[in-house]
């Protein structure tokens, strides 16, 4: 090969060297400062994640229902008009979802013994009967209610001190009508009112 060739060849080498591609430039290094605040993002999402379907988890469940009422006590002032307290406890039962419709209600009626055992046999019948025409005015079927008088035979505290002395918060607890809700063991809460009756309890019929 001469000397014109070989230079040529050279030539045409060169050429095809300069016609690839550049190599690309290789990726800038984080700084310290940028790589911190990247792994404080990636730590706040791993945090933030669970604790996101957690929170949704927790809505998603239903509240859990609650019990069926079985008692209550409604007190009194003097005489036997319910006030806004007694009204306020009795909505509360009343509005309980867990409270079916056949439930039986027993209301005892009680007094302090002031008063002769008569007059508190009467003012605790009073105090019962006033509950009931609350309940039946808020729909629930009379039949499904029983009064009991008990005057001042079972006082729930005492109506005077160890001293001898008046005792008036006591006698506030006495004067009062304890309720009590009887619910068939079949019946589920929300049954319907129209549901086949339940026996009257055999100590209600006694003492009615």
């Amino acid at each position: 090969m001469n000397k014109t060739a070989f230079l040529l060849l050279g030539t045409v080498s060169l050429a095809a060297c300069d016609n690839r591609a550049p190599a690309p430039a290789p990726s800038p290094t984080p700084s310290p400062a940028e790589a911190a605040t990247g792994n404080e993002q990636r730590a706040a999402q791993s945090i933030m994640q669970p604790k996101v379907i957690a929170e949704s988890q927790a809505v998603a469940e239903p509240e859990p229902t609650p019990p069926v009422p079985t008692e209550a006590t409604i007190l009194f002032e003097h005489g036997a008009a319910i006030d806004d307290a007694a009204r306020e406890a009795l909505d509360a039962l009343l509005a309980n979802p867990s409270l079916p419709g056949v439930a039986r209600w027993v209301l005892r009626g009680s007094s302090d013994n002031d008063g002769s055992r008569a007059a508190n046999l009467r003012v605790s019948r009073l105090r019962a009967e006033a509950v009931r025409d609350y309940l039946t005015d808020k729909g629930i079927a009379e039949e499904r209610i029983t009064v009991i008088a008990l005057g001042d035979g079972r006082p729930a505290a005492p109506n005077v001190t160890l001293d001898g002395s008046d005792d008036p918060e006591g006698r506030r607890q006495n004067r009062r009508v304890d309720i009590e809700i009887i619910v068939p063991e079949a019946a589920a809460p929300g049954d319907a009112d129209t549901a086949a009756p339940e026996a009257t309890p055999p100590a209600a019929k006694a003492t009615e």
